[in-house]
This record gives C-alpha cells, sequence and structure tokens, in this order.
C-alpha cells in the first residue's frame, strides 16, 4: 500500500467533519520539511523519544529546527542541552496491571504519522457481530460512507439485519469511493449481567478501516472508541494508530492493559485476553444500569475522554467499584458466566480477572500475590462506600475477600501472655485472648472477656480457675471456661466421704452430700439436713428412717427423704428388682398385707385395682383349679367346680373373665366388643366387655336353620335353653336360673358377695374370701357413649336371660356390699362374660 507523510495539522478539520461538521472548512495542511519523519508546529508538540523512535527526525515549524531521537531525548546540534525530558510512560504487558493507571501514556512510533492513500472498495459483504450482549433478530445495522480525507459522512449508507439472537449481521454489495466506513447497530440485547433481553435499545458505532477487512464486531470498544481516535486523527496520527491508541486508553481507564487485537476484531464468545478485557468492560459499565442511564453514561465517558485519553470522573469509578466488589464476593460472576455460557454462543473467555483487578485497584488493593497473602487492607478510595467504615479486606490465595473481624482486629498483632485479652482494633469492641499452647489470638467469649483467658496456669491453680459471670459460675478445664454450679466450686478439692456425709460448702452456706455410688460429692436436700438421718444417698434407696420426733416415717426415694407411706415401712427390707418382678411377699409390719413386685416397684394387692397386677396373682391360692383350653384361639383359662355339701349343686365356671375376639368367626363381635380404657394389655387382665348382642352371638342365633331368632336391642326373642354365645364349645352363657343357682350354692345372694370376690384388687376394703375360687374381679363397665367406669368398684356379669325388648339381666358385684344382685340394665353396655360349662 501507498502511504504519503501526513501534516498534523490537517486533522484537525477531518475531526469536525467526522462529527458531522462542514466538511468545506478544513484547511491544506503545509508540506512537510523535506527529509524529516516529523513535523510539529512546537517543540511540546513532539512526541516522547523513545526507543522505538531512537534515530527518528523531527522539524519543529516555530523554530525552524531539525531534532534527532537519541537516548530518550530529542537534540540538535545547536542545543544539545534543551529540556526535553518526555513523559512518563508505563510499559505494555499482555494480563493485568496491579498498580495504578493514572501515569499511563500511550506511545505511538513514526508510522502512525503515515496515511494510507484513499482505496475505494467495491462490491464488498461486510460481516461481524454486534454485542453489548449479542443484539437480538430485528435490531438493525447501518454501513455509513466516509469522505476519504475528511472522514465526514458522504450520505451515501447500506443496510443489514440481525437475523437471530446471536447478534451476528452482514451488509451485501457494499461499494465505497474510501476504505473508511461508520457502522452503527440498533436494537435489543441480551443483558449478560440479568441473563435475559434488555427491556429497551441502545446504539453501538465502530470506525473501521475495510481495506483490507470484511468482517467488523461492533462492540462498546468500537464505540467509545470512536470520538476519541477522530480527536487523535486530528493531530495527525493515522485511523489504524488512532484507533489503536483509543482502545489502550480505553482499556487502561479500567486498569487494563496489554497487547490485544483490533477493537472490530474482539468477540466475547471466544478465548484469549483481549476478547476477556472486552467482556468484562462490558460488565462493568452495564452493572444494574437501565438502558438509558447506560446510555448517557456511554456518552459521559466518550466525551470525557476525547480530548487527553484520560477518563476523570471518580465518582463513577468508585460506584462501579463498590457494585463490583459486592457483586464479585456474592458470587455473581458466576452467575454472568452461567447466563453467557447458557446462550450456547462459544467459549466465554477469562473475565473475571479484569473485573476483579478494576476494583482492586480502585480500592488501592494492588495485586494479591503469594507475597502478600494474608496482608489486610482496608478501602484507600474517599469515594467508596467501604472507605471510612470497619470492613477490611484479606488477600487469600489469590483474591481479596472481606476479612473477619479476628483477621482485621488482630492483623500484625504480635504474640501475647496466655491468656492475655485485647481489644480489636478495627471493632473496638470485640476482644480476643491469647492462647499460648496454639500461639495465637482467638475470640474471647463472654466469660473470657470477663475472667480474662483459660490457661493451663489457671487451671491448676484452684483459687484462680473458677469465676462468676452474669450469675453463672465457670470453671477452667482443659483450656476453656466450662459453666458450673456452686457445688463445683464449693467442693474443690475435697476429698471423697462415707456415703451419706454431710458438708457445709466452702464459699456458700449450701450443705452437699457424699453419694458413693456416683462417687462424688452433690447438693443435699432440706430433709437430708433436718431430719437427721444423713444423706439420701443412691446406696441408701428404699431405706426407711424415723424423723426427729420419732413418730414419722420416712422413705430415700429419688434423692430425697419423703414421708413414706404404709405400702414404704411395710415393704422395707424386701427388694423389688429386675430379677424380682412377679414376687408376691407380704408385709413387714401388717403381715395380712400383700404386695406384688412390678417392673416399676411394689404394689399393694390390698389397696384396690391396678391393671399392672397379672390376672394369676388375683386367684386363691389354696384352691386348686382346672383348665380349659379355647379351640378357637388357644387361649387357656383356669376353671372352677362349685359343688358344696349338702346342696346337691354342682357346676364348672371359668375362674376368670372371658377374653375372646375373633369378630370375623363371631361377626356380633365386631364393633362390640372392648378392653378397658382400649388399652389391649387390660384385657390380658380382665377380659373383654361385651354388648348383650356380643355376649349371646345374636349373628348366630339369627341364621340358626331350625330355630332362627332375632335378638338384639329393641328386639324380643325365645332363645334356647343353653346360648353358647360368645362361649367357647361346650360352654354356654349362664341364664338368670343359673346365676340364682350360684348364690344359693355359695349361701344366698345377701352374702354371695363375700365368697365370691376375689381377695386383693378391690377398693375400699371391698376384698372378701374368694373361698369357692370365683375369683371375681372389679373389671368395671363401659357405659353407652364409650365411658369406662368402675375399674377396682364393681365386677359386671351378662346373663343370657332378657328381661323386655332393651333390657337384659347381669349379675352385679360391688365393693361395698357383700351381697350379689342380679338386675336389668339395657344391652349396649359393655359387661364382662363368665362362661359355665355344658
Amino acid at each position: 500500500m501507498a502511504y504519503t507523510k501526513f501534516l498534523a495539522a490537517a486533522g484537525v478539520a477531518a475531526l469536525f467533519a467526522a462529527c458531522g461538521g462542514d466538511s468545506s472548512s478544513g484547511t491544506k495542511a503545509p508540506e512537510l520539511a523535506e527529509g524529516s519523519d516529523i513535523v510539529a508546529d512546537t517543540f511540546d508538540d513532539l512526541p516522547v523519544c523513545t526507543d522505538k523512535r531512537e534515530g527518528a527526525t523531527a522539524y519543529v515549524k516555530d523554530e525552524k529546527t531539525a531534532y534527532v531521537c537519541e537516548d530518550g531525548d530529542w537534540t540538535n546540534d545547536d542545543d544539545s542541552d534543551k529540556d526535553t525530558e518526555p513523559a512518563e510512560v508505563t510499559s505494555s504487558s499482555a494480563g493485568v496491571s496491579a498498580g495504578s493507571s493514572s501515569s499511563f501514556v500511550y506511545e505511538q512510533n513514526s508510522s502512525a504519522y503515515e496515511v494510507p492513500d484513499v482505496v475505494a472498495v467495491k462490491d464488498k459483504s461486510i460481516s461481524g457481530v454486534s454485542q453489548k450482549g449479542p443484539f437480538v433478530t430485528g435490531s438493525a445495522v447501518k454501513l455509513y460512507e466516509l469522505d476519504g480525507k475528511t472522514y465526514a459522512q458522504t450520505g451515501k449508507s447500506f443496510t443489514g439485519k440481525i437475523a437471530s439472537d446471536d447478534g451476528k449481521f452482514s451488509v451485501s454489495s457494499v461499494t465505497l469511493a474510501s476504505q473508511y466506513a461508520l457502522l452503527e447497530a440498533n436494537g435489543y440485547f441480551r443483558n449478560e449481567v440479568t441473563g435475559k433481553k434488555s427491556s429497551g435499545t441502545v446504539t453501538l458505532n465502530a470506525l473501521t478501516d475495510l481495506s483490507d477487512r470484511e468482517k467488523v464486531n461492533i462492540n462498546l470498544l468500537t464505540h467509545l472508541e470512536y470520538e476519541r481516535a477522530l480527536y487523535l486523527v486530528g493531530t495527525g496520527i493515522n485511523v489504524p494508530s488512532a484507533k489503536k491508541q483509543a482502545e489502550a486508553e480505553i482499556f487502561n481507564a479500567f486498569g487494563i492493559q496489554g497487547e490485544f487485537a483490533n477493537s472490530e476484531d474482539l468477540d466475547i464468545f471466544s478465548k484469549g485476553e483481549g476478547n476477556a478485557a472486552l467482556l468484562a468492560f462490558s460488565v462493568l459499565m452495564l452493572r444494574d444500569l437501565s438502558e438509558a442511564d447506560l446510555t448517557e453514561l456511554l456518552t459521559k465517558f466518550a466525551t470525557d475522554i476525547e480530548s487527553d485519553g484520560s477518563w476523570d470522573d471518580e465518582a463513577t469509578k468508585a460506584k462501579i467499584a463498590d457494585w463490583t466488589q459486592s457483586k464479585d464476593l456474592a458470587g455473581t460472576l458466576a452467575a454472568i458466566r452461567s447466563n453467557i455460557e447458557k446462550w450456547n454462543l462459544g467459549t466465554v473467555p477469562e473475565f473475571e480477572k479484569y473485573v476483579r483487578n478494576f476494583w482492586y485497584t480502585n480500592y488501592g488493593l494492588g495485586a494479591c500475590d503469594k507475597a502478600r497473602e494474608g496482608e489486610v487492607m482496608a478501602t484507600k478510595n474517599e469515594l467508596s462506600t467501604t472507605y471510612g467504615t470497619q470492613m477490611r479486606f484479606i488477600c487469600k490465595n489469590g483474591a481479596w475477600i472481606p476479612a473477619t473481624d479476628i483477621e482485621k482486629d488482630t492483623y500484625q498483632w504480635a504474640a501475647g501472655e496466655d491468656g492475655e485479652i485485647k481489644v480489636g482494633d478495627v471493632t473496638k469492641t470485640r476482644k480476643y485472648d491469647y492462647d499460648g499452647s496454639l500461639k495465637k489470638w482467638r475470640d474471647a467469649t463472654t466469660v473470657e472477656a470477663a475472667l480474662g483467658g483459660c490457661t493451663e496456669t489457671r487451671e491448676a491453680d484452684m483459687s484462680m480457675n473458677t469465676g462468676k459471670v452474669n450469675g453463672i459460675w465457670y470453671i477452667c478445664k482443659s483450656r476453656e471456661w466450662k459453666s458450673t454450679n456452686n457445688i463445683t466450686v464449693d467442693t474443690q478439692g475435697w476429698v471423697e466421704g462415707s456415703d451419706g456425709d454431710l458438708k457445709k460448702g466452702d464459699s456458700t452456706d449450701v450443705f452437699y452430700k457424699y453419694d458413693e455410688a456416683l462417687d462424688k460429692w452433690v447438693t443435699a436436700t432440706y430433709n437430708d439436713t433436718t431430719l437427721k438421718l444423713i444423706g439420701c444417698t443412691t446406696n441408701r434407696v428404699g431405706e426407711i428412717g424415723k424423723g426427729p420426733t420419732n413418730d414419722t416415717y420416712y422413705v430415700c426415694k429419688n434423692s430425697d427423704w419423703q414421708k413414706a407411706q404404709d405400702i414404704d415401712y411395710d415393704t422395707y427390707g424386701n427388694k423389688c428388682t429386675a430379677d424380682s418382678v412377679g414376687k408376691v411377699a407380704s408385709g413387714v409390719v401388717t403381715i395380712t398385707n400383700k404386695y406384688y413386685c412390678a417392673a416399676n416397684g411394689w404394689i399393694s394387692l390390698m389397696g384396690g385395682w391396678n391393671w399392672n397386677v397379672p390376672k394369676e396373682v388375683r386367684l386363691n391360692p389354696e384352691i386348686t383349679y382346672g383348665t380349659m383350653t379355647d379351640s378357637r384361639d388357644g387361649k387357656t383359662y383356669k376353671t372352677v367346680t362349685i359343688a358344696p355339701e349338702g346342696i346337691g349343686y354342682s357346676a364348672t365356671w371359668l375362674a376368670e373373665n372371658l377374653n375372646y375376639a375373633d369378630s370375623s368367626k363371631t361377626p356380633s363381635l365386631k364393633g362390640r366388643s372392648w378392653c378397658y380404657r382400649d388399652v389391649a394389655r387390660n384385657c390380658d387382665v380382665g377380659g373383654r366387655l361385651y354388648t348383650w348382642a356380643a355376649a349371646i352371638d345374636s349373628v348366630k342365633l339369627a341364621s340358626d336353620a331350625d330355630d332362627p331368632q332375632n335378638c338384639g336391642y329393641g328386639k324380643t326373642c325365645t332363645m334356647p335353653a343353653k346360648v353358647q354365645g360368645v362361649c367357647p364349645p361346650d360352654w354356654h352363657l349362664p341364664t338368670y336360673d343359673e346365676w340364682s343357682a350360684l348364690f344359693k350354692a355359695v349361701g344366698g345372694s345377701s352374702t354371695a358377695g363375700k365368697v365370691l370376690k376375689s381377695q386383693t384388687g378391690w377398693y375400699k376394703n371391698g376384698n372378701r374370701t374368694d373361698a369357692f375360687g370365683f375369683s371375681a374381679l372389679p373389671a368395671g363397665y363401659r357405659y353407652n357413649f364409650g365411658d369406662f367406669l368402675d375399674d377396682g368398684n364393681g365386677a359386671y356379669f351378662w346373663s343370657s336371660t332378657e328381661n323386655n325388648s332393651n333390657y337384659a339381666y347381669f349379675m352385679r358385684l360391688f365393693y361395698s356390699d357383700g351381697g350379689a344382685s342380679l338386675d336389668d340394665v339395657d344391652k349396649y353396655r359393655g359387661f364382662s362374660v363368665r362362661c359355665l360349662k355344658d
């Protein structure tokens, strides 16, 4: 490509023309001094003399003097000592700069002032991608022809369109008078921060040289470099070099420095440092702004950097840094990456490091490398919302993260004395104690803050190893304050005593007793200290003793002396343990009393009903019982034959209440029989409670082939002489007359209760002799509405005889009555059943 020399001042007119001014207002550039590489109006207009310009020549018009770039200075033969100190330059390097970018100056070499010839473009197809995030379907793309000298729009344009949500576009049949063009994209875009489509549109531009390219990408970088590049062109720099300098200056504003591809070649869906930098820059500019606010920011940014290449809006930088810091530490960068990856448009470059570097740099933290691991720093930027707060950042594993209270409060503290307490440098409220064994400062608890650290020295010294905070005692153990009570404090250093010994505490007026089984001192009770019985301990449980007045017994129970009940001293000396459950013992004081050893201790057999006593224990031990096994369910029952002399009556009865419940074989039982209080184990003791319909097996009677009878509540029937009912085969439900015969056989109804009731289990001295072994138990009954009543008070047995449609006869024994009676009652009640052998 042919080149011509281009006068620096000539670009000024081109700048105004490219921005929409009158292109005819430009001035003709004067010719360069013969043989000079650079021409400048004044010496101060000369570019920096760098290694790249070593040996280059320059001509200064106002001095009419030629200079040579030598060893970093512009020199001439007339004045070798002239002050030509170059501006400060920061070197360009790949990757991220961790330091300040304020001194950055982009270097141009002599080729930057060589302007290409104007070359026409004929019938080209231009394609690329338009990206904020990618512009979506329907977005418009226009290509405007620019004048090859003034860079002003000629009025000629070409139109393209984005046909899919990947931002790709093409403009066909492009023919231009020069190689310079301006591309413009307008529309909605995919928001990489939210992952959603934008709610408003944006417009992005790209200035490009089409002489040797057919692909032009439009992005934030091409858009923002536009005004700055035109300004630089006005200073005599050619378009490619001006764009490259503007690109570097824009990236530098965000702490990004490196040798990257041209802006229109960058793509946020491709690998590479430049692509990563573009995506980072795009995220930082967008943040959580609306489309209108983003457009305003872009305009202000472009205006700010236009003349000097420096972005001076420190307040906005701080806002971006604060947003970035909060989102980075909240994991939002990972969410942004996920959003972009879900679009499946290509590889997402490593943009995160550039985003992080921006807030690191803006906060004045710098790079987090191995040399700075563990370093704690505060924000240095006074415009940041984190400045002047207690927030601190710590360098860990290559990243700045929020420091914990202990990290920032104890940063750079020297070792302390073991157990020493100090207040944090930053919070001014948190306290820390020094652990000499671990050789580090640690969070002090409320107790440690009040009592000091728990050290080995304090643990060993009984005068120092306890303390009280907010009314609670603590003891120093295993280098930790542990809550305790008076007993630990009062009994420290005490040797073991004899079981039950009483002793007053060292620090309080509290008394303690030694429990030999527990091998420790425990708090004594009031009774321990006042009854003169020494302490009630584990080994003395069940022990009986008299109080100081010698007329009241006390028993050692639940670690205290309690007023003894009759059962306590009547069983004294008889151990009821797990090995002796089921044992029956006579009273120690009252020999006629009987007690049953249950799993939870002694139960009085004489003092009323208890469902925990097995039915066998209630039988008369003087009677020889027979047995019967019910073939229907395999249950075995005790039986007794009552045949008193001189009466001529003999009958065999069940000596237990029936406990049959198969409602499938006996449908009458379904919903008409219960265990007392619906507790299944109570049936094993007192049998089941049946309605009269269930007791007589009304379903079986109704289905009798020869003589069906419809019996039950509200019905009357003529039943057979023997009704098996719910009883086992060869047994039947006794009739009214058969109950009457039993009364007569045992001495009459007025005394029947005295000999038919069991010897134990009845309340209020209701127990009787059970002389015939009938062993009637006070199993109670079920009322019509589901209430269970009278366990311990009464025994109720059905007869097969009904009185009328609603009532049937039953035999009753009551605790306060020595007799027995036959009464009628409604058929819905749930009574016990005693069967009589056929």
